[in-house]
């Protein structure tokens, strides 16, 4: 009896100092012809737990049999990438299912919306650099496509702004170049949050998610409902 009660006093502990514990994430997009670069590092216990995760490689292809956004992912350990490949499309139906359950998802989770609010509250973002090459070969169009550039990196900073904690100042920039057609960005964002506090947000988005789920009909039930018919 008291090994249990050891044990299940080690677990105790063991949550809460997992629930206190600061998970560190970092954002790289890199775009520049074909030299792409695009992942997210999440680190915890002072760097010491280190996960990279991938992010495919993606290509929209319009002229095969099957159109559909193509994706090549590598595999690879830490910092590196290995030779290992995995290819994949996602199809126009396929696009379609996602969005169609992710539409589900939103209509049995009440109030997700509210769940995830009060959750970015409680992450801080420590730095955020977004730099972008952009140029068609024409100065009109080019300075078109400047402008609305500004105004989407300005949005999604004021976002940001508004639902999470802004430690730092934001870098951004976008240099025109009107001699040749080039589209180079570059990114790249820091932020933190308390384990405990997905943790919590988790079990709130579970919990709605069960007190939206259709009862069960029972066999009786489901016997007399085929008689009917």
């Amino acid at each position: 009896m008291k090994v249990v009660i050891i044990v299940a006093i080690a677990v105790m502990v063991l949550f809460l100092l997992a629930a206190f514990m600061k998970l560190s994430v970092t954002v790289v997009f890199r775009h520049r012809q074909d030299d792409d670069e695009y992942k997210i590092v999440v680190h915890t216990l002072f760097g010491l737990i280190r996960y990279t995760i991938h992010i495919p490689l993606i290509k929209l292809e319009t002229e095969s049999e099957a159109p559909g956004v193509a994706f090549i992912h590598k595999k690879g350990m830490g910092e590196t990438r290995g030779k290992e490949e995995k290819k994949g499309k996602w199809t126009p139906k396929k696009i379609a299912d996602f969005f169609r359950e992710a539409k589900q998802f939103l209509e049995h989770v009440i109030d997700f919306h509210e769940i995830m609010k009060q959750f970015y509250r409680h992450v801080t973002i420590t730095k955020w650099e977004w730099k972008t090459n952009i140029g068609t070969g024409d100065a009109a169009s080019t300075g078109l496509l400047v402008g609305l550039g500004w105004s989407l990196k300005y949005a999604i900073i004021g976002a940001a702004r508004r639902y999470m904690n802004m430690k730092t100042t934001p870098v951004i920039a976008i240099v025109p170049v009107y001699d040749r057609a080039v589209s180079e960005t570059s990114f790249l964002c820091m932020f933190h949050f308390r384990i405990g506090h997905a943790m919590v947000a988790g079990l709130r988005v579970i919990k709605q998610w069960r007190r939206r789920r259709p009862p069960k009909r029972s066999l009786s039930a489901a016997r007399q409902a085929n008689e009917g018919y």
